[in-house]
């Protein structure tokens, strides 16, 4: 007999940002208990359906027109209906660490001196559209969050480290030599840098469903 569920929540770090949960047939009738800063996803077949934001519902065909219509959902409240539901966390991940493992060349813009600097930070992380996150990086797997998981997909600093680097490696230099910063005052030049640098990242960051506020 298949396992069913009557509360349907989540209550898991902030860390993660998507999380499936472990169940997938549910009774007609159910509690789909959703908190604040988060969203709940219905998936069935491969597709993206009900999307519900903070609040408690009941699992009924009132409140899932869209499995409704698809599907034929029964109306009596011993029938079960098979989905998979995704909980999203739509709180900012603060503080993010990343960093360029390798060198960036250029030539200073003041002295024409070819150097060789590193460049490193944190970013503030957040979910935009879950749908396009949850089709795009989390597929069929368990979840996905800023670090490694286990059963998870690849991890967003693994999946987005490419990115990253390549988006600094190539526009650092460029910033560097269009404001005509001296390296040894970068520091008074953090937040033009930063400025910058979030403007290029950002377009990579949405085409994933995601932002860096």
């Amino acid at each position: 007999m298949a396992q069913t569920v009557e509360v349907i929540k989540y209550e898991g770090d902030n860390e993660t940002l998507i999380w499936k949960h472990p169940i997938e047939d549910f009774n007609m009738g159910s509690q789909l208990i959703v908190h604040e800063s988060q969203e709940a996803i219905f998936f069935r077949d491969g597709q993206a359906l009900d999307l519900f934001g903070p609040g408690r519902y009941t699992l009924d065909v009132q409140q899932l027109p869209i499995l409704e219509k698809l599907y034929e959902l029964p109306t009596d409240t011993e029938a079960t209906f098979h989905s998979e539901v995704y909980f999203i966390n739509k709180t900012i991940q603060m503080a993010l660490k990343w960093g360029t493992p390798d060198k960036v060349r250029f030539i200073d813009p003041l002295t024409s001196t070819p150097l060789e600097i590193g460049a490193s930070g944190e970013l503030n992380l957040q979910v935009q559209n879950a749908r396009k996150l949850l089709v795009k990086l989390v597929g069929t797997q368990h979840g996905i969050a800023w670090s490694d998981q286990d059963k998870f997909t690849k991890s967003v600093q693994d999946a987005f480290r490419p990115l990253i680097v390549n988006v600094v490696k190539t526009n650092l230099p460029a910033i560097i030599n269009a404001l005509q910063i001296d390296l040894l005052e970068i520091d008074q030049h953090i937040s033009e840098i930063s400025v910058a640098l979030h403007e290029k990242l950002l377009p990579g960051f949405e085409e994933y469903g995601l932002t860096i506020p």
